[in-house]
């Protein structure tokens, strides 16, 4: 049960700092519109599935 518990305190620290980063970051789609890249970029609309990923990552690993 007490690993239980510390997995969700990771995971609830870690999303906590991905809103506090998602609040910072609320003109980022119309900056990045504005942005001249090259072909190989990636499309906006990974970006937001990919940090999910990322920060479920960090958030097991801290677990760990």
């Amino acid at each position: 049960m007490k690993q239980v518990v510390a997995l969700v305190v990771s995971f609830l620290v870690s999303f906590a700092a991905a809103a506090i980063g998602g609040l910072a970051t609320r003109s980022a789609p119309e900056f990045y519109t504005t942005l001249v890249r090259p072909s190989w970029a990636p499309p906006a609309s990974l970006f937001g599935p990919m940090w999910t990923v990322l920060y479920a990552l960090m958030a097991v690993a801290a677990w760990l």
